[in-house]
């Protein structure tokens, strides 16, 4: 190693030992800014609560005093609406001490409305003195309304209670019956039983309309079929606008419609498409 690298090693040496000196220093005097800014030390806020608390108390501060200026223009308005009203009734005093007789005549006739006003407000007194005693017996009232209310509701809820465990069997009798309802469905299924068949052979309670007339073949073509219960030989009546108009027969019948004959004997008037078919009329 030469002279110069030897220097650079030794020199390096010295700054590196002078760094630690000043790094054990500055630890040693370190603090905890972060402590300080949030949590603060030796039992004092930090400054972010000092600096928070100074602007609550600012603003306060400042609320209180636009309170305070707002209070203060409400005064001073008032004052000058006092004053020109004093100004005003000086300019009339003055006026009334100029034409003074008038004046004693006025007042008296002030003096007798304001007789009038007091007897109005005394007798206004006595009317609301009365209400008040009415008021105070209806709110009596009304407590003891509000008392059989809260009886009545302690008792409604007892029966309410009651009948949610009436309620708990109807649901488990419901769930009993659709179990039920669904074994007979697959009965019914597997034995191929048709469920919109009449059992006495007589149509359901059905209606539909006419949708085409064939007059030569004294046939018709109506909207309810097979799937409606409508079989063959089934009575049809035909009505118009609640009016009788005649009745069918049924000869065919489809999934959605059948063809029916027109039973002359039983004709009032002319059939015509879009006439209302029941299978029954009450």
């Amino acid at each position: 190693m030469t002279l110069l690298g030897k220097s650079f090693s030794a020199v390096i040496l010295i700054l590196s030992a002078v760094f630690m000196v000043l790094a054990l220093a500055v630890n040693a005097s370190h603090r905890n800014w972060r402590d300080v800014v949030l949590t603060g030390v030796n039992g004092q806020p930090g400054l972010k609560a000092q600096v928070e608390q100074r602007s609550r108390e600012n603003e306060q501060l400042t609320n209180e005093k636009n309170d305070l200026l707002t209070d203060l223009a409400f005064e001073q308005a008032a004052r000058r609406t006092a004053l020109a009203a004093l100004q005003t009734q000086l300019d009339q005093l003055k006026t009334d001490l100029q034409s003074s007789e008038a004046s004693v005549q006025q007042l008296t006739a002030q003096l007798t409305v304001l007789s009038q006003t007091d007897l109005s407000r005394a007798q206004e007194l006595e009317r609301l003195t009365a209400e008040n005693a009415r008021l105070r017996t209806q709110v009596r009232t009304e407590q003891q309304d509000r008392d059989t209310l809260f009886t009545q509701t302690l008792e409604l809820t007892d029966q309410m209670n009651k009948l949610r465990g009436f309620k708990q069997q109807l649901e488990e009798r419901n769930l009993q019956l659709m179990a039920q309802v669904t074994r007979f469905e697959e009965v019914i299924e597997a034995k191929g039983i048709d469920v919109n068949e009449p059992l006495d052979g007589a149509p359901p309670e059905r209606n539909g309309a006419i949708l085409q007339i064939d007059r030569p073949s004294q046939l018709v073509l109506v909207s309810i079929g097979y799937d409606e219960g409508l079989r063959e030989g089934h009575l049809l009546e035909v009505t118009r606008r609640g009016r009788y108009v005649g009745k069918l027969k049924v000869r065919n019948t489809e999934p959605d419609r059948a063809v029916a004959e027109i039973l002359e004997d039983y004709s009032e008037l002319i059939l015509q498409e879009g006439d209302r078919v029941d299978t029954t009329l009450d």
